[in-house]
């Protein structure tokens, strides 16, 4: 049976989740001293909330302290088991650790999580479909003519996020894209793929990270061109290199 929550009255849980937030804005900047510090207070206020626990499993790997960082994030889905956010950030610990099993549990999870918060909110309006689709088809016009000849047939969809049989494959809930088929050297040279050739673009998870449509617009264009790039047959640390992680 799993723990009960931890209770705060409505004026300590205003004060924690400006504690939170402030934390979450100097792990951001860099700034782990005065993060310490800000997660100090919130671990004085609610050292078993699932928030608390997320925060001090992040400070501890920026130390590379992944004991402690997985610590705390198993106590923080047992606090919650409904936090996304701590089952996304365990499930890419345990990838790291080389525990796939676990990986995949986790992320099945964050999927689902995921999933139902967005037909929650409604995530995907028209608009923001179509904003989306603007911008990856200005990402598009934007390459090189020689380059855009070779995409003619690369057609690029969209998707609310990946599918469950993705992330039993390993892969991340949260990604922002994806290419698959056959890359441009294999059609050329003429290897078969069943998988029809396409780039896939999450919308739900690239409406999570942007703030802004500025940001959103400018997190399309990154994502299109990173799919093409695996495309044109770079691996990830090429398209890293590249500036379009």
């Amino acid at each position: 049976m799993a723990p009960a929550r931890t209770r705060l009255s409505a004026a300590q849980a205003d004060v924690l989740a400006h504690l939170v937030e402030e934390a979450l804005d100097l792990l951001a900047s860099d700034d782990p001293a005065r993060a310490r510090t800000t997660i100090g207070e919130a671990v004085a206020l609610a050292p078993q909330a699932a928030e608390v626990l997320l925060l001090q499993a992040e400070l501890a790997l920026l130390v590379d302290d992944w004991r402690s960082a997985e610590a705390s994030l198993r106590a923080a889905v047992a606090d919650d088991p409904e936090h996304a956010d701590a089952q996304h950030l365990l499930a890419s610990l345990l990838e790291d650790r080389g525990d796939m099993a676990g990986m995949i549990e986790h992320n099945l999870l964050v999927l689902a999580l995921d999933t139902r918060a967005d037909r929650r909110a409604g995530v995907g309006t028209p608009a923001d479909l179509a904003f989306i689709e603007d911008h990856a088809r200005r990402a598009l016009e934007s390459l090189p003519a020689h380059l855009a000849e070779r995409i003619e047939e690369v057609p690029v969809v969209l998707e609310a996020r990946p599918s469950v049989d993705l992330v039993r494959e390993c892969f991340d809930p949260r990604a922002l894209g994806l290419f698959e088929g056959a890359t441009d050297f294999a059609r050329k040279a003429g290897h078969a793929d069943t998988r029809p050739t396409r780039i896939v673009l999450f919308y739900a998870n690239l409406l999570a990270i942007a703030t802004d449509d500025g940001t959103l617009a400018e997190q399309v264009e990154v994502t299109v061109l990173h799919e093409l790039g695996h495309f044109f047959g770079l691996d990830e640390d090429d398209v890293a290199d590249l500036g379009l992680e």
